[in-house]
């Protein structure tokens, strides 16, 4: 089993307990990674505890004492994190890199004086060790202090959007997703999903997810946006939902290829579970939605008719809730619907932009690409609807796309289809529910196995999704989620990737265009279009590394270490030449940091389309815990 301690530990917490854990370290995970705040690593000797972070406000002064006011949290450690190669802190090393495996399952607050708690003094061995360590030059703390457990993200987020100043509507709004987080990871871990099996179908790997984002202080907050109601966790199944059909005046709607031809399968399996017509009054077009998005439509357009309940399907969502299959009606394709839910930092509807660029993209764009076939398959987005109310905020709420889906039909090409996200999931229910998957189904019982079955997933992804950011300067947007792989059904061995969702594509148009012929045919200001290959470039460092091998890496237990990003230069070195820039841009010693996607700071700012991109340490030169790391 290669679970960090910090999983293992956690369980033994209830679930309200663990669940305000979860969200509270990725709060703090992203706090320092994105350099919103400092954080200082000092070691320990004789605990199990290797170390602690001791967490600053913001905006905290080096050149004077720190008090117990500077404190935002203290963090006992159980492994070395990764630090800043330019930290200029006299008193320790800057943590430039904070990751929850690096955390023990206990969160520390400060305060001047003992309070009457019965948990006011945890672990009183390690809090003296820890108290006794920052004394001397450069800190001014009473004797008096003491640690108290934090009991989640809110009382860390209260404390540092204080001393940030942030507007109070702001911090309110996501205090408020913080709180969803916690709620609905409570009902997540009281309620787990069974632990799926290689024999499982790819629906429900797709519905097996416990804590979803690694890093994310929002990775499972649901926020259902008005007019629709706050369902509490467990009053509405938003994996198992309903199909809903409108009929909408043709002219107010702008289609994209053969909409109406792919969606009839659709509009005939509705009659007929009604047992009657589903008339299309003329002059409409019948779009199909989620049910949770009649009220909005009800609530932000005039003129869409909708037809009763009783026209109405069956549907499993996959694990973005918004993008669908219709058992039983659609095999070789499926939906893509807006719904007016908030899912992490974004609202999971289809914006305008998205609903023009897919289907060109898929249909002008893809064939074109350096793209080998026999490793990775796009899943074309065949065709779109959108509402053309000139307001972008309220047309998105009605829109639909149909995609290739490759699902259905993977038994009969003799594969296992399994979204990557899913790999790495832990804390299932039934038997073998709390070794991830990817440890359990591919019985990956030695670090040998491990260090084997990494190198051919990363030679397999390397030649799936490089080519055509080297050649075309177009990179998919391949974390975890948007990954499907390819499993031979038999053998177990890796064939290939599933790419799918073109919302977070970067695409140098001029490099595309040069190497293809073909013209970008977008929305002008479209968040994909990159004026640099820099920015493509970027866009792929974070999917692929800070994301998605990152925490393979690390659930593989091959990170501190250093053997999983031994493996991955090895195969980087296989695959890019070293007269190409991309080469330069990430392999260069002197490539210290990367830019990172900053989820907070975009979050802070009330952005989720445009990326904000702080520097982050370049995983690619990581080589684990040594002499170096400590000394260096």
């Amino acid at each position: 089993m290669s679970l960090s301690e910090f999983t293992v530990d956690a369980r033994a917490l209830p679930p309200a307990e663990r669940a305000a854990l979860a969200s509270t370290v990725r709060l703090l995970s992203c706090l320092v990674t994105e350099s919103v705040v400092r954080a200082l690593y000092f070691p320990l000797i004789g605990f199990e505890a290797t170390g602690f972070g001791v967490v600053l406000k913001p905006d905290t002064p080096a050149s004077r004492p720190y008090t117990h006011a500077d404190f935002l949290a203290v963090l006992p450690l159980r492994h070395i994190p990764i630090f800043k190669h330019d930290g200029e802190d006299s008193r320790a090393k800057e943590i430039g890199l904070l990751d929850p495996f690096d955390m023990m399952p206990l969160v520390l607050k400060v305060s001047p004086t003992a309070i009457e708690s019965p948990d006011s003094k945890p672990h009183p061995e390690l809090t003296a060790a820890i108290l006794k360590t920052l004394q001397g030059p450069g800190w001014d703390l009473q004797p008096s202090l003491v640690f108290i457990p934090n009991k989640g993200p809110l009382d860390i987020w209260n404390s540092f959007a204080e001393a940030m100043k942030l507007d109070p509507g702001i911090s309110d709004d996501i205090g408020e997703e913080f709180a969803s987080a916690v709620k609905w990871q409570t009902y997540s871990f009281e309620h787990p999903p069974l632990a799926p099996t290689f024999d499982s179908p790819s629906i429900d790997w797709e519905e097996s997810i416990v804590e979803g984002h690694p890093t994310h202080p929002m990775h499972k907050t649901r926020r259902f946006l008005p007019p629709l109601p706050d369902f509490a966790p467990g009053s509405y199944d938003l994996y198992n939902p309903k199909l809903r059909f409108v009929a909408v005046p043709r002219g107010d709607l702008k289609i994209t290829y053969n909409f109406e031809e792919l969606a009839r399968p659709l509009l005939d399996a509705a009659a007929e579970r009604a047992g009657k017509a589903l008339t299309v009054p003329e002059g409409f077009v019948v779009v199909p939605v989620h049910e949770l998005q009649v009220i909005h439509i009800q609530d932000k357009f005039s003129g869409i008719q909708i037809y009763p309940e009783e026209f109405s399907l069956d549907l499993r969502a996959q694990q973005s809730i918004r993008s669908l299959i219709v058992p039983g009606v659609l095999r070789d394709v499926s939906l893509k619907l807006g719904v007016g839910i908030k899912l992490t930092s974004a609202v999971r509807t289809i914006s305008p932009e998205s609903a023009y660029l897919g289907p060109r993209f898929s249909s002008k764009v893809v064939p074109f690409l350096e793209l080998d076939p026999r490793v990775v398959t796009v899943a074309k987005e065949l065709t779109s609807v959108v509402h053309a109310h000139p307001d972008g905020e309220i047309a998105k709420h009605c829109a639909a796309i149909i995609r290739e889906c490759y699902e259905n039909t993977s038994e009969e090409r003799g594969e296992r289809l399994i979204v990557c996200t899913s790999l790495v999931e832990s804390g299932h229910a039934g038997e073998g529910g709390d070794v991830p998957p990817l440890i359990r189904v591919f019985e990956l019982d030695t670090v040998d196995k491990r260090a084997e079955w990494l190198d051919k997933f990363v030679a397999v992804f390397f030649r799936a999704f490089l080519p055509s950011v080297l050649k075309n300067g177009v990179a998919f947007e391949c974390h975890p989620q948007n990954c499907v792989a390819r499993f031979d059904l038999d053998t177990k061995e890796l064939k290939g990737f599933i790419i799918r969702d073109f919302g977070g594509l970067k695409i140098h148009p001029p490099t595309l265009l040069a190497t293809t012929g073909v013209e970008l045919d977008v929305i002008s200001g479209h968040s994909i279009i990159s004026d640099d290959l820099d920015a493509v470039y970027a866009r792929m460092y974070h999917t692929v590394f800070h994301n998605h091998l990152q925490q393979l890496i690390r659930v593989l237990g091959l990170h501190y270490n250093g053997i999983g990003w031994e493996i991955v230069r090895k195969n980087l070195e296989l695959a890019i030449p070293k007269t190409h820039p991309l080469w330069e841009s990430w392999m260069s010693p002197e490539r210290k940091t990367f830019p990172g996607k900053c989820f907070l700071r975009m979050r802070m700012s009330g952005m989720y389309r445009f990326h904000l991109h702080g520097p982050f340490p370049n995983l690619i030169h990581y080589k684990g815990v040594n002499e170096e790391t400590l000394s260096g």
